[in-house]
């Protein structure tokens, strides 16, 4: 679906410039609807260019759609006519005579669709009638009464099926108070059952993986309520309610900047700097410039929605934030939401003040999820639960056009000084577009991608200089932040959170399905309201857990962090993942390195390419640090300004349903250094086991003991209590035993907590823990595939079976794959091979080696992607020579085999998912399923190609046949987090998680575990397999390519 051109009603509502039609001074009512209609019939008619090929709608304008613009259209009518009321002269104007006929002559050809419209026509109607009374009599009076007689009885007609609560409409209170006034005039109130009232909030009654979740738990069995904070009452929430809306509404945060880089900052700031030089002088005068080179709406009418001085300084400050566009279009809307009329601080004031209690109150949160309380807070304030301003987001043609505009500007103004080799100054361009080559993570399988990506360049001069004169402050863009107070709930649809005044997208639609619009595609799939609600449940409760910046870990984190001016604490750094600043990296200059005097002509080509190889080296190392130094530094500053108050980090999903937080900078879904700084803002007493679970989780961070017993863990523990006080005594100058584990930061964090424990003077039990303890799954992948395919050798490698020790996978691998060297050496084809790889690897092939490709096996890696991943490893161990790639694949075929020999069940059903796929694919439809939670997956691998006149979406073959392995598995990890999460929310007991990593207090770990397992089998009891291979869809798509 695309929706309506929002840049549309900026023409409407917000234009300043002269040779725009003022649609709102003079009201011409007929051009309002005509713009309105062209935009429609244009939609509409591309809509007809029916997709062949692939299921995938792509009607541009859907009914509700449809129905918004045309009711916003008439809304934003009535607020001008309601504003010319307020001036004599126009009420009596030709002007206003001339819209109220046009009016009249459209009202009984209009079709008024749905609730929406109904509502808006009858604040219009009403504004028209007092017009009427108010303007001076003539000899149109008359004529206007009998009009306005003729349209109040169809109105009358019209609001018998209307009502407030189920408007999604752009409403003040005082229109609520307005329309209920009218609908009760008009004696409709009585005849209609209120669809929200009567609505239900519960379950899919046909699913029966959610019977256990359809009750409250009882009294008894209530841990208590798992968001209440004893220092964080309702009316400190209400008091930080306001700021935040203010937050939302503004495009930025500033952030003071955090000088700990060790070296002295400059008298000067950037931001003095640029002053001096008049940036923003100079993009004001450009941008007037161009503007009068540009006449072509919507780019002149959105530009001029702000003074030019204001549009200027907009800019300036999306450069400081590295988002040249995105801020500048929501202010545009909140241009718009100004015109409206629509005060959204106290729409949501009330809501939010009745919605806080679930926060706060025991009760409330065992009787209801955030859901269920977020509507029933919504029925009582007369707010549709899921309303939202409509029309935030732009067309894609429309951003290009602004991004292309502003990048002009920006490049033609901004200049900065600098001396020349001769002394003398001139002034340089600071900024240049470049394509810039991007290496992409790929989300199938490990060999990565790379795009080419047109970007606005730094001049490396001015990255120079304002390196020697830091910012005063970090600009963030406020979408990207935790949230200072609880979020907005999904609703039904995946509509709703988590911002209160902007809207936000619960499916992640990135660039690379720019084709289709992920969002659109899952919601035409919801079959009905109940559908999927656990998933939006899930969501929720994963949101609105509370957390505090643990602010001793950040006190030495910064410590550290001060240290990477330093290249002599460089082995420290590495083994605590803090990079060096990149000015600690010296690349090597041509005389430097051959002498003063000698000339490029007489360098040997050799020692040239030598010398071209190692500055080259030191550039890109250069250019990682600082990618990486910036990027710490970023987490810090953010922290710091955090330090204190309670953060609460919103979710959404990707298109398969796995889970993320928004805040990109700051969460506990990160690396060893964002954990180690977050922890629980609620606290919970140990019990009778959680010192237990402390020491446990401790050791466990060190990565040393993955295949011990849990007494062996605890007796280790126990012997290392010493080393673990003394490293949370002295982190940096003890006897640093911390350092030694795989994830440093963290553990040190469980070795404060546990220095905490044994220093509180009361019972050990009694010791109120806050940190986040965590229980890890065993190759997550692995263990769907064996539940899936019933593979109890298989489930016995990843621990589906009960063991006295944990079985490691990787090792099993790793000996299978040791065992098929032994008799390669012996003889046959691969004899040759397997020897020379003993000569260079003596020893039992390592665990290591292989680790990556098992466990991105199950995620669709490739035999290429395996090798290289092997490769790397061999690398690490020093085997670097001609035959390196030539045993990489000797291995990574090794390893599939033994894979195969362990999981034979579990492979053969991995195969039978991509021969599915694959004659899917070979009739041109996406593959396709449901959750059986009931999120609809449309994967969306497709590109839009142009045949015989019509657009087609044709499936990338490649793409949808090796996806959809790992993307079920993903779908369905996701499906257990989720199951877990609302059971443990439902119990009381703190829940977060990293995908399969699941979190919880101390005290809780035992009985999240329990659940944890029950979850996962309740989850695999369903016939998952059999479901796929009698759905409707799937048989007869299959039965298509088999006949």
């Amino acid at each position: 679906m695309i929706p309506p051109s929002f840049a549309d009603f900026v023409i409407l509502c917000t234009s300043r410039h002269d040779s725009t039609p003022d649609y709102l001074e003079t009201c011409a009512m007929s051009s309002v609807l005509m713009l309105a209609r062209r935009r429609i019939l244009r939609l509409l008619q591309v809509g007809s260019q029916r997709i062949t090929g692939c299921r995938l709608e792509c009607s541009p304008f859907s009914s509700t759609a449809l129905k918004t613009f045309l009711s916003i259209g008439l809304l934003v009518v009535q607020r001008s006519i309601d504003r010319m009321l307020r001036d004599q002269e126009k009420l009596n104007s030709s002007d206003a005579l001339s819209a109220f006929f046009s009016f009249a002559n459209l009202w009984d050809r209009m079709r008024f669709f749905g609730n929406d419209m109904r509502l808006a026509s009858l604040l219009l109607f009403e504004t028209f009638d007092k017009w009427s009374q108010v303007r001076a009599s003539d000899e149109s009076s008359s004529e206007i009464d009998q009009i306005l007689v003729a349209m109040e009885k169809r109105l009358r007609k019209l609001v018998k099926t209307v009502s407030t609560a189920d408007s999604r409409l752009c409403l003040s209170s005082s229109d609520r108070d307005r329309l209920t006034r009218l609908l009760a005039e008009f004696d409709a109130g009585s005849s209609r059952k209120n669809h929200l009232l009567s609505e239900s909030t519960s379950y899919d009654k046909n699913t029966t993986l959610l019977d256990h979740l359809r009750e409250p738990l009882p009294k008894e069995s209530y841990l208590g309520n798992q968001f209440q904070l004893e220092d964080v009452p309702k009316e400190c929430y209400m008091n930080k309610f306001r700021a935040h809306i203010a937050l939302e509404k503004s495009p930025w945060l500033y952030v003071e900047n955090y000088m700990g880089s060790g070296k002295e900052a400059s008298q000067c700031s950037a931001e003095q700097l640029i002053e001096s030089w008049n940036w923003h002088g100079k993009i004001k005068e450009t941008l007037e410039r161009l503007m009068k080179e540009r006449v072509q709406n919507p780019l002149r009418t959105i530009v001029n929605v702000l003074p030019t001085a204001e549009m200027a300084k907009m800019i300036l400050d999306s450069l400081k934030a590295y988002e040249l566009v995105g801020p500048i279009l929501r202010t545009v809307h909140s241009k718009f939401v100004e015109r409206l009329g629509i005060d959204e601080t106290e729409m949501w004031s009330s809501v939010f003040a009745d919605y806080v209690a679930l926060f706060d109150d025991e009760e409330i949160s065992r009787l209801h999820t955030h859901r269920e309380w977020w509507i029933k807070c919504c029925r009582r304030a007369g707010i549709h639960p899921s309303h939202q301003i409509p029309f935030e987001d732009f067309h894609s043609d429309t951003r290009q056009q602004i991004a292309t505009f502003l990048t002009q500007a920006v490049m033609e103004a901004c200049k900065f000084p600098s001396l020349n080799k001769r002394g003398s100054t001139q002034m340089l361009d600071a900024f240049s577009l470049r394509n810039v080559a991007i290496e992409e993570e790929s989300r199938i399988t490990d060999e990565g991608r790379v795009t080419l990506s047109k970007m606005l360049a730094i001049n490396t001069k001015l990255i120079n200089l304002l390196d020697e004169h830091p910012f005063e402050y970090i600009v963030f863009p406020t979408h990207q932040l935790p949230m200072t107070i609880p979020p907005r709930p999904w609703c039904d649809g995946g509509i709703g959170g988590p911002e209160y005044t902007r809207r936000t997208m619960i499916l992640r639609n990135l660039a690379e399905y720019k084709h289709i619009d992920i969002n659109t595609q899952m919601q035409k799939r919801l079959k009905s309201p109940v559908q999927a609600r656990p998933v939006f449940d899930a969501l929720n409760q994963l949101g609105s857990t509370p957390w505090r910046i643990n602010e001793p870990m950040l006190d030495v984190l910064c410590q550290v962090f001060e240290m990477s001016s330093d290249a002599s604490r460089a082995e420290l750094l590495d083994t605590l993942s803090v990079p060096l600043r990149s000015d600690t990296v010296e690349v090597p200059e041509f005389k430097d390195f051959f002498g003063e005097a000698v000339q490029l002509g007489e360098v040997d080509k050799a020692r040239y390419a030598d010398y071209s190889r190692r500055k080259a080296e030191a550039i890109k190392k250069r250019n990682e640090l600082n990618s990486l130094w910036y990027w710490m530094k970023y987490r810090i500053v953010l922290a710091r300004h955090f330090r204190g108050q309670t953060l609460f980090f919103p979710h959404n999903m990707d298109f398969r349903g796995r889970v993320y937080p928004i805040s990109p900078y700051l969460s506990h879904m990160g690396d060893d250094v964002n954990r180690c700084i977050l922890k629980f803002a609620k606290g919970r007493p140990l019990g009778d086991h959680g010192f237990q679970w402390l020491k446990l989780h401790c050791i466990n961070l060190t990565g040393k003991m993955k295949r011990d017993s849990i007494a062996d863990r605890l007796t280790e523990a126990d012997r290392l209590l010493d080393e673990m006080v003394d490293s949370a005594n002295h982190p940096l100058d003890g006897r640093g035993w911390w350092l030694e584990s795989e994830e440093p930061w963290q553990t040190l964090a469980a070795c404060m907590e546990l220095r905490d424990a044994l220093a509180f003077p009361g019972k050990i039990e009694e010791f109120v823990s806050h940190l986040a303890v965590h229980q890890d799954g065993s190759c997550n992948g692995l263990q769907h595939y064996a539940a899936l395919g019933r593979d109890k050798e298989g489930g016995r490698e990843v621990n589906l079976l009960s063991s006295p020790t944990p079985n490691d996978v990787y090792s099993s691998v790793a000996t299978r794959v040791e065992q098929k060297r032994l008799e390669d050496e012996k003889g046959g084809p691969n004899m040759e091979i397997a020897r020379r790889l003993r000569e260079a690897m003596p020893q039992p092939v390592p665990r290591k080696v292989i680790k990556q490709t098992v466990m991105t096996t199950v995620y669709g890696v490739t035999l290429y992607g395996a090798a290289l991943q092997i490769k790397r490893q061999l690398k690490a161990l020093d085997i670097d020579n001609d035959d390196t790639a030539k045993f990489a694949q000797y291995l990574t075929h090794k390893t599939f085999a033994s894979l195969h020999d362990a999981f034979t069940c579990s492979m053969k059903l991995k195969d039978w998912f991509r021969d599915c796929a694959k004659g899917v694919s070979d009739l041109l439809r996406t593959m396709e399923w449901v959750t059986p939670l009931g999120l609809p997956v449309v994967q969306p691998y497709v590109v839009a190609k142009e045949k015989q006149g019509r657009v087609i979406h044709v499936p990338v073959s490649t793409k949808q046949v090796g996806a959809f392995p790992p993307n079920l598995v993903h779908s369905l990890d996701s499906c257990h987090m989720m199951l877990t999460s609302v059971d443990c929310s439902r119990r009381g007991i703190t829940f977060a998680a990293v995908h399969d990593c699941f979190w919880t207090h101390a005290s809780t770990v035992d009985e999240m575990s329990r659940l944890c397992r029950e979850q996962f089998v309740r989850l695999h009891k369903e016939p998952i397999v059999q479901q796929s291979s009698s759905n409707p869809y799937f048989v007869i798509t299959l039965l298509s390519v088999l006949v």
